[in-house]
């Protein structure tokens, strides 16, 4: 697991320096790209966006990672179980955490194609995607094109959430970039000589 770890990890540093460049550095570039990529309510995009949010969101994917723990801990996997486990809920937990301390808030109510009431930094269905996927990549010792069909999946996810006007561009980025470090942290831990 360990080769993958340090991109993973970079590439996740990357995407939040980039995030905190654009949240604190460029709102206004921020809230120009909101308004560039949030879909109109008559789009043909609008449904398909809404089926990636919930095939992206707790509800679809925890229940997944647990039929995953459950294959692995059930084929004498039980040490990748336990890190499949723990990785998806400390970090789908601590994501929860980061929204309650920064509180940021979520674009207007009017232009949003979904309801959503809790904080808006980090979006948690792109932290979620990205983590979740890669984890399972990960766990099920895939190659790098299903790390690479991970990503791509929690980006499309990430996309979704803009387009419905429920995220900035700023909160997507985070939760992409705490998902790729959080696993790529996870799989360096994991791998630790005792």
């Amino acid at each position: 697991m360990r080769p993958v770890a340090a991109p993973l990890a970079i590439f996740g540093i990357i995407l939040l320096v980039a995030d905190l460049c654009l949240w604190r550095g460029f709102a206004r570039w921020d809230d120009e790209l909101y308004h560039l990529m949030r879909l109109d309510p008559a789009s043909p995009y609008a449904p398909i966006a809404i089926v990636l949010t919930r095939i992206g969101g707790a509800a679809a994917l925890i229940p997944v990672g647990l039929l995953a723990i459950a294959r692995l801990a059930m084929t004498g996997r039980m040490r990748v179980a336990i890190w499949l486990f723990a990785t998806i809920a400390s970090g789908r937990i601590l994501v929860e955490l980061i929204k309650i301390a920064v509180h940021r808030p979520r674009p207007l109510l009017v232009e949003r194609l979904v309801l959503v009431d809790s904080a808006s930094f980090p979006s948690s269905h792109s932290a979620g995607a990205m983590l979740t996927g890669v984890a399972l990549v990960i766990a099920f010792n895939r190659g790098p094109r299903w790390v690479a069909a991970a990503m791509g999946f929690a980006g499309a996810v990430g996309l979704s959430r803009i387009g419905l006007g429920v995220h900035w561009p700023s909160d997507v980025l985070a939760g992409w970039g705490y998902g790729l470090l959080w696993t790529g942290g996870a799989i360096l831990l994991a791998d630790r000589k005792p």
